[in-house]
Formats: structure tokens, C-alpha cells, sequence
């Protein structure tokens, strides 16, 4: 066959799709495009066919949206295939993925949708399918691959026939056909039909791709649902605020002043901190002492009793780990990482939701997931069957390894970290470990971020899964760092692609995308790998932490705005963009750049289709395909779906599930719809009412009804009454609408204000000339009210009628009000105003809106009521002239004298009858209104009428009644608002301001009122009064009860009943301190009377310290003080983050702080000698020396917050075990001769920061409780400044000294403490004291008595070490077998 007919295709990869589309994009201009062949050989060829247009058309996304796998979507796009390239069909073949066949959906001769299949061994289709190439064959018939029995249509003839593979180049294989029969107007189709062709293929690729990831996570929906209703370890739950919820900012000082611990602390530089750290100018050691300092930092060292040298051990274990031939998969990428999940939790604040058991869990995976890559993905294990792959089963090979690689260093004593993690701790850390290190497969990439969505959707994350989500944004953090490290790992991980590629060939297998150096397109897999994975998973992660956002996404968005600027210029090369930046000196472009680019995709379309979406690098083409649910790693998000109700969407039915058991509820379902119907349209009716385009319409409609008819009597025509009375039917149902609306909405309107809107809306419909004439004989009758006998009648009833049409003034008072709410209201937003004064107008109370409705109804009521007795008691007596001439002409019909007088009288006579003498003036008819016209008839018969033109008349009465209208709005508007002004700000808003201090009091005991003041001006009266009255009772009330007894007032001044201080208590969780005041008895017998300015003197600094934190004092029992700080209940919180590690750091700041304030007065007279208290002579002596100082104990626990007492006296206070551990903690700082101990969960709380500076005093059980504790101190000063002796120093030196023997058992064990503590860093004297301590725990207390001896060497002032030096030598350093591991304390 000739070859001229037959053009195979040469295969297509991802980087020449890319070439041909990019140059797509060029200016419409060119109407001759220079492109490459796509033939065999790659000659260059001149396509000077390609349709611009179509081929945008092509491109947009619009060409393959809302693609689905149907009979519908696969018509219309083929249909819009075979329109753009001009061929007579076109048809999607998908290879499918269980059977070995192409599938296709069409319609048959019936019309009906069926589909079709074709194999793929057999026909020209799946010979396409079968090898990377189009095909393109004017006479497909004769061709071999040709099968008359599959390819050929019914009815059909196929001549021309071109067709191209749909590629999957992340998974380097084909999964469809689109083919195109028959070219219209030409027997074959050409080259630009091929390229074209070609665009469709890659367009139809993308979508058949995302449409199977997005089908597959949708089946993987109900897995997760399972797997996220596992219950998650206590504890390990996140409650994930709502979008509109945001952290509140700390509220107390303490928070933004430096703490005692910062300002001494040396440990991660700032620069060190940031994201410009650059690994790569960085040595070795450098490298160990950053890794060094962020655990240190973070406290993990003396959390988790990691000794440095074993942590430097494990450290370097795991870099000798990495190899080093790995361009990018080496131990700096481990390090980066590292330093990454670092900035993660400190600068975007995720450690606020992280326990110290996670920090140390993300930073050690950091370290290790990674360990023993070679720098070949797992596809290419898998494809040359290696032995991690055969180990692993082909199933996460690398990170399967990593984990395992890890574990085997932590197997090694020297280099465990985790030795003093008990046997369930260890299950946990490992367990997590190896979750996150598998999350990191590229191929659960799409998996994870379902995960946490679908987390942030049910707002309940683990910390586990926040855990692996840090992890994993860090592994693919690098384009969002600064542009110079970012495109430094870009060269990295392309120069580790290249080095696959090569293999690849060397190997023969199929070549993965981006990793063929033949060609090379660096910005192009940047921008794909950032559209594609690491911009969703940072934005899905800034969704819960809002400032990766700052922190990160710009960056990102800036070198994505590099990247695509390099594609665009056609500096593909890594060479040529090094010179391109040499060549700039600066980044200044890239800003330049960015300007149009961050701001919107401008190029979106192009993007999509040039980046190829179905390649992204680093990501496997199967990263959702694993449909084997983990459960295990999945169960990381407890919903509590327990009891949930389902909606069947088919049947409309509620399904209760209860017990297993199901029951169709179907009427309460469609109760619950039709009542939801209901709230909806009352809530659409409600909105609609109160708009202010509705309002506006109702007024300007109410001013028509007003003067409309009046001006049209006076300056209107005949011709205008048409228009006039449509306009009136128009007002008419505009109120008829308002008056409908308001009964359903407005609670009480069917009263005074429904009469008179409906007298309103009625009188209305009299206006209307072509509604009343088709009124026939009520018409008739009404229009007789101007004739003969009825004429007074008639003018008095238009009087009457006049004065009701006032009433619609009443629409006018309503919109001024409404006008003059959202006035104030609007004044009150722009101007920064009492917050009570703008509550207050915003809720009127119960009496302001009575007094004021009684006001405005009475207002109403004078003024219509005397409008209608003026109208009624207006009597005219004057007889009319023209009636008693008529009258007198009936009574003499032939009587010329009285006729011509009567004619003469009257000029303004259009039309006469009777007495023979009749006549009409037709033209004044035509053009006069019937308002114009009066008609009379004599008495008694009627047989004499004349009509006459009273049209000046009726324009004089319209101006007369028009300024009636104007001067009755102005007095009513000017009487009502004048009225109420005064009742207003003399009663009701004083009234209304304490109604609404003692509802702000009911919900919130705790507010402060100082805001409340005197507003009479100089003279004060009774409410100014009453006003103050009610805050100082308030603010004695919050003295006295403090925050426990907010419930009880809340309580009291929300009920209206009789006074009940008796009120159940409530479960709260919280911070407890106790402080007492040391030998106060001692201070009392001196002091006497002035004990209390002591005691309040203390209590002043307590409690001024305990508010400026955030907590609240409670108890003040002489000379101990009972401090709180609430944690998080619901929506409410003291701090921002999950764990408020920010409150617990505070509280303890507060209490250092307290003791510091309190040790700077010196001795008892210095700290009264402001306040002129004086010392009992015969104490003088004594309590000269006597030092002010106190014990604080800080413990965490849940407390029954409430009153305790009866109605005759109650105090507000707390109940539980944990205020009593509080209690005792304070007590056992006078055994260890410390002024604060805290608790192991108090301290479990605070931020690694923090612990950090603390240390573990002893292992103890109080009495009382069942459960043994280690208590903590936090040193006020460095290690260096405890250098007092105390008196027995000599002695315990003594008891801690060793023999020869013992000396040359120990000798390197010496040797290694004592080098450690002449080290000048005191991060490396801690280690010392650690063992020390661990050595007591473990029972070895012959080792713990060298390290004791040689501390106290090192620090002879530190009175932890003597107090357990002095607890061991009573024992003579042997521990009794039968020592638990702690020891009791029987002191409360």
C-alpha cells in the first residue's frame, strides 16, 4: 500500500504534546503555523490549514466539561469532535478495566442508547489501542488491519479514516480511541487534520483521566465513612472550627510580653526559623545542631528523656541512611523536611492543635521517611521486579522500606530515642510512624487529601491525620519555598528524573514522563507539579490553618508566576534558564511577571491543555486505584454518627436507625417538609416585607395614592385618565400585596394599623374610573351623587371621602419610622458608639414599643377623626341658583324671559333640554373629564337638564384639597414625632437601657459596666439614678460570686420567679492554681490588725496578674488564694488552637510572675512601707527577717463549677479531686523547697517551648488518689546561677561519695557526666540531670547517687537534687525491692 495513504504516527509523549499545544496559543495574527511533523521521520512541515479558531474551541474547557462516562456526554462530544475537524462521525472508544475490550455508548437505528464493544485483539480500533501511533488511511478499506466484520457501519461506507490513541503518560499506556470516518469535502484528511486530531486525543485523555480519579474517590466515599466512624483514642480529636468561627486573639497581656523562660533561651536561630533556610550551605554539623535545637525547642528532650548523645546517634544513623548518590532523595531533602514540618507548627501555628507526642512523631518521620531511597520510584521497582519489590509486594515499596529501615536503627541501644517510652506508647509511636511514612507515597496522595476534607467537612480531625497531612505538605513543600531554593530542588529532582531515564532506556522499559533528558521542560513539569499536587494540598491545608496562606501560597503562586513565564519564552532548558537568571541579576521580572499572573489564570485554558493534567510528576497514573480499603490508617476521624437519621432520596422516606432496626416514618417526613416549606416561605415573605426596595415601592406608591388624584384633577385632561386609573390599579395591588404580607408576618398587625391599611387599600379602588363604570348600576348610582337632589349629598360624601384618603398618610408615618431605624442603625455601624446604645436601639423593649404605638394611634386618630367631623358639620344653606332656575323654567316651559335669563346667566352651559329649545356643545364634551361636568334636572318631574362645565371648579377644589393633603402630612409626622421624642428620652430609653444592663448581665455575668455613666448632663434624675444603682449592684454581685457564681446570677436575673442562689452546677474543664502565703500565722501575731493590708496586698498582685492572663480568681481563704483558668467548652475559648497551649503557657508565666513580684519586696517591712502599717514592738524583731514569699501549685482537671451554701449564705466555688491535687501540689512545694510544682497533665498542656525549661522533681501518688504522678518545676533562673550551699552541703557530698571499686566500675560513666556538665551549654547539662533521674525511676540508685554527687558538685544550690539526695540516703542508696517506682505523700 502506498505510503502516501498510510501515515503512521510516531509515538507521542508528554513533552512533544506539550510543544505542539503551547505553540497553539500563538497570536491569532498568524494564519501560517510552522510546526513539527507528526510523521515518521520528523521532518518539518508548513500545516497551512490549521483553523485557529477551531482549534481554541478545541482547547477551552468548555470542548470536554462535565465529561461522564454516558450515552448523552459521549454524543455530544463526539459530536462537537466531528463538527471541529470536519469529518461526517467521530467515536470514544475506552478501554475497559476489568474486560479486555473497548467500550463505546451510541444510539442504534431505533434511537435507542446501547453500548457497544470491540476487542482489542482483533479490527483497525484496537490495533490503534494496541501501539503508541495514529493512523491516517484514504482508503481504510483496502487496509490489512481492516475487519469488514467490526469495523464497518450499517448504512454506512468508511473511504478516509484517521484516528489517535488516548494516552495516560503518567502510566505510559494507552485507554482509548477517537477516531474520525470520512473527511467532508475532501477524500482524505491531511496533516493538520492529524494534528488536530492529535489536540482532541490529548483533550479527551484529561478528561476520561480526572473523570476516573474523581469516580474512584467517589467510591472510595462509603470506605472512608466506615473507616472514619472507628473511635479514635481518647484525647486524639480535633473540633475544627466553622469557616466564620476564627481563634480569638488572646485577650490577656501576658501573651504578648516575652515570658521569664524566652528571654534566657538560645536556641533556634531566627534566621534558622524562617523559610529561606537554605540546606544546601549548610555542612554536616550545622545540619545536626538545627535538628538539635528544634527538638530542644520544642521540648521533646525532656519530655521524652532523650539523652543528646543518643539522639545524635540516631541522627546520624539515619543520615548514613540516605544515599548519598541520590541527586534528590538524600539526607538534605530528610533535613528540609524536617525543618519544614518545623515552620509548619511554629510559624503557622499547627502545635496549637499537636501534643508533644505528635511533635516528636512528625519530626522524627521527617528525618526517616525517606531513608534508603535510591533515588528510583516505586514504578520503576515494580517494572523491573527488584527485590523491595518482591519484599513488598509491590505495595508502597520505598516507604514500606523506609519504615523498616527505621525501626532498625531505633533496634540499636545507642540510637533508640524512644527507650523511655513505656510498652503502649511505643505501639502508638510505631503505628504512627509507619502511617505517616506511607502517606507519603505519591500514590495515596489523592487518597490523604480525601481524608482531611472529608475531616474539615465533618469538623472532626485526629491529630494523627493532621500529623500525616503536615508531613506530606512538607515532602512537596519545595515550590513553595523562596525562588532561589525552590529552583534549586527543581534541578535536583530533575537531575534524579534524568538519572531514571537513563536506566530506563538502558533497561528498555517503558520511559516514566519528564524523566527523558531527550526532552527536556523543566518549567513545564514545575507548573504541572504545582497545579497539580502541591497547590490543592496547600490550599486544603490553609483551609485549617489560615496562615499557610501567608506563609506559603504566595510564595508558591510567585515561582509558579517564574515557571510559566519560562514555558511562555520558550526556556525549557535548565542551562538556559541559569543563564537567563545570571543574564538578570535580580528576580525583578519574576515580580513583573507575577502581577498578571497571580491575580487570575489569564492563560487557564492554555494551561490546562499545555501542562497535560494526566501528567503529573511524581504522582503514579493509579495514585487512586488502590480500592483495598486500610482501614487501620483510615480510621483517623471519629464522626459520631451514632443515631443518625438517613433520607432516602427515592422513596422520600426517613429511615431511623435504632438497635439495627428500621422504620419507615414516611408522614413525618412530609410533616417536617411541608413545615420546612412553610419556614421557608415565611422566611422569604418576612425578607421581602422588610426590604428596602419593597419599603421604597410601598412609599413612593403611598405618595401617589395621595396627591395622584388631586394633581390629575388639576392638571390633567381627559386623555390622561386611561393611563392615571391603570396606575391607580397598580398602587392598588402593591398594597393590596403589603396588607397580605404583613398579616402573615408581622406578629399582632390584625388590629388598628389592619383597619387602617385596609380603609387605605379600599378607598383606592373608588379612584379607579374603569373598574367603577364596569360596576354598572353601583356606577350609575355613584355617578347620580352629583345630580339633582343627591348634589349636596354627593359633595358632603367627597369630603368624607377626601378626608379617608388621609388615611393613607398612615403609610407614610410606618416608612419614616422604618426610614429613621435603619438611619440609626446605619450611623451606628460608621461610628465607633457605645456597644449598649446600639444593641439598645436595635431591640426596643416591650413598653417603648406599646408607648409608642398608643402614642401614634391616638395622634391617628385626633387627626382623621377631626378631619371627618370638619367634612361632616361643613353644610352649605346657600341654595344653588342653577337649580332653582330650572326648576322655575319646568314650572313655566314656555316662558322665554326666564329661559334667556337662565342662558344668559350661564355661560359655561354645554348641553340643554327641555322646553323644546335643546342643543349640545359636542366638541366641549369630547374633551371634558365626567369629574368636569355637572348635570342637573329640575323638581319634581326632571323634564328640564342641563349640563355645565365646571372644570375650573374642580382644578381650584384639587389645589384646595392638595394643600389639605400636604399641611395634614406635615402636622401629623411633626404631632407624632414630637409627642414620642420626649416620652421617649425621658421614660422609655432610660427604661429600656436597665431592661436591657440586666439581660447583657443574665447571659454574661462577667460583663464589665463601667461604661454605664451619668447621661442627664449636670442634673441627674431618677433613672440616671436607678442606672448607676444597677451597675454597682452588678458589679458587687461579680466581686462577690466571681466566675463560679455566674451561673447563679445569670440564673436569678433570667428568672422571674422568687430568688433562688440555689442552682444545679455545671462540668467544667480547667486550669486550677493554689497559692498560700508562707508562715503566715507567724505574720498574723505580728502584724494584728494590718494582716489584712498584707494579705490584700498579695492579693492584689495575684489577682492582677491571674486577669491580665486570662483566668479568673475564686477563693481568698485567708492566706491562700484559689485561681482558675476555663478551658474551651463548645464555641468558646480562652485561646486560639485546639489544645490552647497559649493558657496553659500564660498561667504559668502568671504564677512566675507572681513570685517574682512578690521576692522583689524584700522582707515584710519593705512590703508595707507604702501603706503605713505598722509592726507589733514585740514581734518587731522577729519579723525583721521575716521574707515574704508563697507556694502556687498548677494542676489540670474537670471541677463542678456552682455555689455551695443554702439561700441565708453561698459561696461560689469549685468541687472535685483535682482542686484538692491543686491544694496539695502548693503543700509539697514546702517538701521540696520550691515555690511551684505543677502536675503531669498541667504540664502535658503547655507548648514545647515551654516545657522545655522545665523539670521532673519526683514520681509521687498523693493521698487521696489511686494513680501515681511525675510533678515538674520550672528553674526562674539558668542552671548556672544555683550556686548557694546550703548548710548540710559538706554532708550530703559525703553521702554521695564512692569507693575505688564502684570508681573503676563507673569510671567512663564519670567521666562522660562530668565532661557534660563543664559544658557551657545547659541544653547538655540537662542530659546529666536526666539520667539522674531516670536512674532513680529505674531503681538503680547506686548509679543515680554518682550523678547526684557530681550535680551538686556542678550546682550545690539546687534543692530538687538535696531533697532526693536526702530521701535516698535514708535508704543508704538501696532501693527496697518492694519500691514501686514512686513514692507517697501523705501531707495535704
Amino acid at each position: 500500500m502506498p505510503s502516501a495513504q498510510i501515515s503512521p504516527v510516531r509515538p507521542v509523549n508528554d513533552e512533544e504534546a506539550q510543544r505542539s499545544t503551547a505553540k497553539v496559543g500563538a497570536p491569532r495574527s498568524h494564519n501560517v503555523m510552522s510546526m513539527r511533523s507528526p510523521f515518521k521521520g520528523g521532518h518539518s512541515i508548513r500545516l497551512t490549514s490549521l483553523n485557529i479558531e477551531k482549534i481554541d474551541q478545541a482547547l477551552s474547557p468548555d470542548f470536554t466539561s462535565g465529561f461522564e462516562e454516558s450515552e448523552d456526554c459521549f454524543s455530544e462530544i463526539t459530536a462537537k469532535a466531528a463538527v471541529l475537524l470536519g469529518a461526517e462521525k467521530c467515536f470514544l472508544f475506552i478501554k475497559g478495566a476489568k474486560e479486555q475490550k473497548l467500550y463505546t455508548f451510541l444510539r442504534d437505528n431505533d434511537g435507542s442508547k446501547v453500548r457497544a464493544t470491540k476487542p482489542i485483539d482483533r479490527g483497525i480500533t484496537g490495533s490503534i489501542l494496541s501501539e503508541p501511533s495514529g493512523y491516517n488511511d484514504g482508503k481504510v478499506g483496502q487496509s490489512d488491519r481492516w475487519s469488514h466484520e467490526l469495523d464497518e457501519l450499517p448504512n454506512f461506507v468508511t473511504t478516509s479514516y484517521l484516528a489517535w490513541p488516548i494516552w495516560d503518560f503518567a502510566a505510559c499506556k494507552s485507554i482509548g480511541v477517537v477516531e474520525f470516518r470520512n473527511k467532508c469535502g475532501s477524500p482524505t484528511f491531511n496533516a493538520a487534520d492529524s494534528q488536530f486530531a492529535r489536540i482532541i486525543a490529548l483533550q479527551l485523555g484529561h478528561a476520561v483521566i480526572h473523570y476516573k480519579q474523581q469516580e474512584l474517590i467517589a467510591g472510595h466515599t462509603e470506605t472512608i465513612n466506615q473507616a472514619y466512624e472507628k473511635n479514635v483514642g481518647e484525647g486524639e480529636t480535633i473540633d475544627v472550627p466553622s469557616q466564620n468561627e476564627h481563634p480569638a486573639e488572646a485577650q490577656y497581656v501576658a501573651l504578648s510580653k516575652p515570658s521569664l523562660f524566652t528571654t534566657r533561651r538560645s536556641s533556634v536561630a531566627v534566621c534558622d526559623r524562617a523559610w529561606d533556610y537554605d540546606v544546601f550551605l549548610k555542612s554536616d554539623e550545622e545540619l545536626m545542631m538545627h535538628a538539635i535545637d528544634i527538638f530542644d525547642e520544642r521540648g521533646l528532650f525532656s519530655r521524652f528523656s532523650i539523652p543528646l548523645t543518643t539522639f545524635v546517634n540516631f541522627v546520624n544513623a539515619i543520615k548514613n541512611g540516605y544515599d548519598s548518590n541520590a541527586p534528590y532523595h538524600n539526607s538534605y531533602h530528610a533535613f528540609d523536611v524536617m525543618h519544614v514540618c518545623y515552620l509548619l507548627m511554629t510559624k503557622c501555628r499547627a502545635d496549637e492543635y499537636l501534643e508533644s507526642f505528635n511533635v516528636l512523631s512528625i519530626l522524627v518521620a521527617a528525618l526517616a521517611h525517606d531513608l534508603g531511597h535510591d533515588g528510583y520510584n516505586n514504578a520503576f521497582h515494580q517494572n523491573t521486579s527488584s527485590d523491595l519489590a518482591v519484599t513488598y509486594n509491590g505495595i508502597s515499596i520505598l516507604e514500606n522500606y523506609s519504615a523498616a529501615y527505621l525501626f532498625r536503627i531505633l533496634r540499636k541501644q545507642e540510637n533508640n530515642i524512644f527507650a523511655r517510652l513505656n510498652s503502649e506508647e511505643m505501639s502508638k509511636m510505631r503505628g504512627r510512624l509507619i502511617d505517616m511514612i506511607l502517606d507519603t507515597d505519591a500514590k495515596n496522595h489523592f487518597m490523604l487529601m480525601t481524608r482531611f476534607k472529608h475531616g474539615l467537612e465533618m469538623r472532626k480531625l485526629s491529630r494523627g491525620l493532621l500529623s500525616s497531612m503536615i508531613l506530606h505538605v512538607s515532602d512537596v513543600s519545595n515550590p513553595a519555598r523562596p525562588g532561589t531554593i525552590a529552583r534549586k530542588w527543581a534541578y535536583t529532582v530533575q537531575t534524579e528524573f534524568y538519572r531514571q531515564g537513563d536506566r530506563e532506556k538502558e533497561l528498555s522499559i517503558a520511559q516514566s514522563p519528564f524523566m527523558d533528558r531527550d526532552f527536556e521542560n523543566l518549567p513545564r513539569m514545575q507548573v504541572a507539579f504545582i497545579d497539580a499536587v502541591v497547590q490543592p494540598v496547600f490550599r486544603l491545608l490553609a483551609d485549617f490553618l489560615p496562615l499557610v496562606e501567608d506563609h506559603c501560597l504566595k510564595p508558591l503562586q510567585l515561582n509558579r508566576a517564574f515557571w510559566h513565564t519560562m514555558l511562555h519564552r520558550g526556556t525549557l532548558k535548565t542551562s538556559e534558564i541559569k543563564a537567563f537568571l545570571d543574564a538578570q541579576k535580580s528576580d525583578s521580572f519574576m515580580i513583573a511577571a507575577a502581577e498578571t499572573d497571580l491575580d487570575g489564570d489569564s492563560d487557564s485554558a492554555m494551561s490546562e491543555v499545555s501542562l497535560g493534567k494526566s501528567a503529573i510528576p511524581g504522582i503514579p497514573a493509579d495514585a487512586t486505584q488502590d480500592t483495598s480499603p486500610d482501614v487501620r490508617r483510615a480510621s483517623v476521624i471519629s464522626l459520631h454518627l451514632e443515631g443518625t437519621k438517613q433520607l432516602d432520596p427515592e422513596l422520600g422516606v426517613r429511615f431511623d436507625e435504632n438497635d439495627g432496626s428500621r422504620r419507615i416514618s414516611l408522614q413525618k417526613t412530609v410533616v417536617k417538609a411541608s413545615q420546612e416549606a412553610y419556614r421557608v416561605g415565611f422566611k422569604s415573605a418576612k425578607k421581602l416585607l422588610e426590604s428596602p426596595t419593597f419599603q421604597a415601592l410601598t412609599f413612593f406608591a403611598t405618595l401617589y395614592a395621595l396627591f395622584a388624584f388631586d394633581l390629575n384633577l388639576a392638571l390633567g385632561n381627559k386623555e390622561s385618565s386611561l393611563p392615571v386609573d391603570y396606575a391607580t390599579l397598580f398602587v392598588f395591588a402593591i398594597f393590596v400585596v403589603e396588607l397580605v404580607l404583613s398579616l402573615a408576618c408581622v406578629p399582632g398587625y390584625l388590629q388598628f394599623f389592619f383597619w387602617l391599611d385596609f380603609v387605605a387599600t379600599i378607598s383606592l379602588y373608588f379612584e379607579i374610573g374603569f373598574l367603577i363604570e364596569a360596576g354598572g348600576d353601583i356606577g350609575n348610582e355613584l355617578g347620580l351623587a352629583r345630580a339633582g337632589r343627591a348634589a349636596k349629598v354627593g359633595a358632603r360624601a367627597g369630603r368624607i371621602a377626601n378626608a379617608l384618603r388621609l388615611i393613607r398618610l398612615v403609610k407614610v408615618f410606618k416608612f419614616a419610622k422604618w426610614t429613621l431605624r435603619r438611619a440609626m442603625k446605619t450611623r451606628e455601624q460608621d461610628e465607633v458608639r457605645d456597644e449598649l446604645e446600639h444593641d439598645l436601639h436595635q431591640n426596643m423593649s416591650i413598653i417603648g414599643r406599646r408607648m409608642t404605638e398608643s402614642i401614634t394611634k391616638k395622634v391617628i386618630i385626633a387627626v382623621v377623626l377631626m378631619l371627618i367631623m370638619f367634612s361632616v358639620t361643613d353644610l352649605d344653606y346657600t341654595p344653588d341658583a342653577r337649580q332653582l332656575q330650572l326648576d322655575s323654567l319646568e314650572e313655566f316651559p314656555n316662558s322665554t324671559v326666564l329661559r334667556e335669563s337662565f342662558f344668559n346667566s350661564h355661560d359655561n352651559i354645554i348641553a340643554f333640554r327641555g322646553t323644546g329649545h335643546d342643543f349640545v356643545d359636542q366638541d366641549s364634551l369630547d374633551v371634558l373629564r365626567d369629574v368636569d361636568i355637572l348635570t342637573l334636572s329640575s323638581e319634581p318631574d326632571g323634564s328640564i337638564s342641563a349640563s355645565f362645565d365646571i372644570s375650573d371648579d374642580t382644578e381650584t377644589q384639587a389645589w384646595y384639597s392638595l394643600l389639605i393633603t400636604t399641611f395634614v402630612s406635615l402636622l401629623l409626622g411633626t404631632m407624632g414625632l414630637l409627642f414620642s421624642k420626649d416620652a421617649y428620652h425621658l421614660v422609655i430609653h432610660p427604661i429600656e437601657k436597665m431592661k436591657f444592663t440586666v439581660q447583657q448581665l443574665s447571659e454574661n455575668p462577667l460583663l464589665h459596666l463601667e461604661r454605664i455613666k451619668n447621661r442627664g448632663g449636670n442634673e441627674s434624675n431618677e433613672t440616671d439614678m436607678l442606672e448607676q444603682a444597677i451597675a454597682k449592684m452588678a458589679a458587687l454581685l461579680q466581686v462577690g460570686f466571681g466566675s463560679a457564681g455566674a451561673e447563679v446570677i445569670s440564673k436569678n436575673l433570667s428568672d422571674m420567679g422568687e430568688l433562688n442562689p440555689m442552682i444545679p452546677g455545671v462540668r467544667v474543664n480547667a486550669i486550677f492554681g493554689f497559692c498560700d502565703i508562707r508562715d503566715f500565722t507567724f505574720a498574723t501575731e505580728g502584724l494584728q490588725q494590718d494582716v489584712m493590708i498584707f494579705v490584700n496586698k498579695i492579693a492584689d498582685i495575684t489577682h492582677k496578674h491571674v486577669v491580665a492572663s486570662g483566668g479568673h480568681p475564686n477563693k481568698n481563704i485567708g492566706d491562700a488564694f484559689l485561681l482558675v483558668w476555663k478551658l474551651k467548652s463548645g464555641k468558646n475559648t480562652n485561646s486560639s488552637g485546639d489544645l490552647q497551649k497559649e493558657l496553659f503557657d500564660a498561667s504559668l508565666t502568671c504564677m512566675q510572675s507572681v513570685i517574682r513580684d512578690i521576692r522583689k519586696a524584700g522582707n515584710l517591712a519593705s512590703f508595707l512601707s507604702d501603706d503605713g502599717s505598722s509592726i507589733s514592738s514585740a514581734w518587731a524583731s522577729s519579723l525583721a527577717t521575716y521574707k515574704v514569699a508563697m507556694g502556687v501549685g498548677l494542676h489540670k482537671g474537670w471541677a463542678i463549677e456552682g455555689a455551695i451554701g443554702s439561700k441565708v449564705k453561698i459561696d461560689a466555688s469549685y468541687l472535685s479531686p483535682h482542686v484538692n491535687m491543686a491544694s496539695r501540689l502548693e503543700a509539697a512545694t514546702k517538701q521540696y523547697r520550691v515555690p511551684l510544682l505543677m502536675s503531669e497533665a498541667f504540664f502535658g498542656g503547655l507548648s514545647g517551648a515551654v516545657q522545655s525549661t522545665c523539670r521532673r522533681c519526683d514520681k509521687v501518688i498523693f493521698k487521696g488518689s489511686t494513680e501515681p504522678m511525675v510533678v515538674y518545676h520550672q528553674d526562674l533562673e539558668p542552671l548556672a546561677m544555683l550556686q548557694s550551699q546550703p548548710q548540710n552541703h559538706t554532708a550530703l557530698l559525703d553521702a554521695t561519695s564512692w569507693d575505688d571499686q564502684t570508681e573503676s566500675k563507673y569510671r567512663g560513666l564519670i567521666k562522660d557526666a562530668q565532661t557534660k556538665l563543664d559544658s557551657s551549654t545547659e541544653l547538655v547539662q540537662r542530659e546529666v540531670y536526666d539520667a539522674l533521674f531516670n536512674s532513680y525511676l529505674d531503681k538503680d540508685w547506686n548509679r543515680c547517687k554518682i550523678f547526684c554527687h557530681l550535680w551538686m558538685k556542678r550546682f550545690p544550690g539546687d534543692v530538687i537534687v538535696t531533697c532526693l539526695v536526702e530521701q535516698l540516703s535514708s535508704n543508704d542508696f538501696q532501693c527496697p525491692e518492694t519500691w514501686p517506682g514512686y513514692h507517697a505523700l501523705t501531707e495535704k
